[in-house]
């Protein structure tokens, strides 16, 4: 969640599919992940700039809220009003969302992801050691990443654009994939592998 004049989250600007893939390569990397609140059932309401100041102090962070995007591509003036109690209203969690069919389907989701690292990426982390990263491919919106740990090498692949991408052949057991496993990476999509084994000298 960005310094965003409309306080929109990751999934409202991506979309689901690319939203997935980000939060599976987040949660299934070896660096420390972070959920903002309600990411990990899919919250769409934004989370935006709120204050509870008063007189002068209201008016001029009003005021410099408002001149802060005058310039921003994409923004119009109508930032909202951080002393507006409805802009803090508008970004309090919606419960009910959590509740609903596609909440708990995110939510098994994640949870799905969390029990994934715990079982292959938390058990290299605590052998100690950095991990040696080494970019694999590249292109605008494909990517693959290998890191080696002294017990094996885990590797992500994962597509956001909206063509298939070609991959690199990449060994290891398939840990996770989404939507599916396939020699070109589908449109939003990702894989991850784990190869056992001690990293070479």
């Amino acid at each position: 969640t960005g310094n965003r004049a409309q306080g929109e989250r990751l999934i409202s600007l991506a979309g689901a599919g690319k939203t997935r893939v980000l939060l599976a390569a987040l949660l299934l990397s070896p660096h420390i992940p972070l959920l903002f609140m309600g990411e990990e059932f899919a919250e769409t309401n934004p989370f935006l700039f709120f204050t509870d100041f008063h007189g002068d102090l209201a008016k001029a962070v009003r005021e410099g809220r408002a001149k802060e995007f005058a310039g921003h591509a994409g923004h119009d003036a109508s930032v909202p009003d951080p002393n507006d109690p409805q802009t803090f209203i508008r970004s309090k969690l919606d419960w009910q969302k959590a509740a609903s069919e596609e909440g708990k389907a995110w939510l098994r989701f994640t949870r799905h992801l969390i029990q994934l690292r715990h079982r292959y990426i938390v058990p290299l982390l605590a052998a100690g050691g950095a991990a040696e990263g080494m970019i694999l491919h590249a292109a605008a919106q494909a990517l693959a990443v290998s890191w080696q740990f002294s017990g094996g090498t885990l590797s992500v692949a994962l597509n956001i654009g909206e063509e298939r991408a070609a991959m690199p052949e990449i060994p290891g057991e398939v840990i996770f994939s989404w939507p599916e496993r396939q020699e070109a990476l589908s449109p939003n999509s990702i894989v991850v592998r784990f190869a056992h084994g001690e990293a070479s000298s």
